[in-house]
């Protein structure tokens, strides 16, 4: 082996045996300073204020939203929910249980069905497309799917 690479080998090793030492030396302490500081902590209670979102009304906790669904279920015959959600019905708060038949469902924090409605669906009618007549006499009318000229050679190789 040469010299050099044989240098190179070791300085490589060596670097690296201090990157590992380091490392370890590092979580040692870590896990040292871990140990101390738990020691030394003392549990005290945190009282934090969650402020209600503005956007969601809340719900005096009578049913949930899936005990509204199961009301909702067994007044419809319908088990094809799309989705649940907490709206405001009449300046309410409610359950809007959504069917995927377009039906809706609303239904109180206490278990009454409020009201019962339907999603129209929206229909939008665009005009025919027009029919295209054209016998295309000044267009490109090649058919042979050729695509470009083609030149015939004899070859006489005796």
């Amino acid at each position: 082996m040469r010299k050099s690479t044989l240098f190179i080998s070791t300085a490589l090793t060596i670097f690296m045996l201090a990157v590992i030492y380091g490392v370890v030396s590092a979580y040692q302490q870590n896990v040292k300073n871990n140990n101390d500081s738990s020691a030394k902590v003392t549990v005290e209670p945190v009282v934090q204020q969650v402020a209600a979102a503005e956007s969601v009304p809340t719900l005096p906790a009578v049913v949930s939203p899936e005990q509204a669904t199961s009301i909702a279920v067994a007044f419809m015959g319908d088990p094809d929910v799309y989705g649940v959600e907490v709206v405001e019905y009449e300046g309410k708060p409610a359950f809007l249980v959504t069917f995927s038949s377009g039906k809706l469902v609303y239904v109180s924090p206490t278990g009454e069905i409020l009201a019962i409605s339907e999603v129209k669906p929206v229909v939008v009618l665009a005009p025919a497309p027009k029919k295209n007549n054209n016998n295309n006499n000044g267009g490109n009318s090649n058919i042979s799917g050729g695509g470009g000229e083609h030149e015939e050679h004899e070859d006489d190789h005796d």
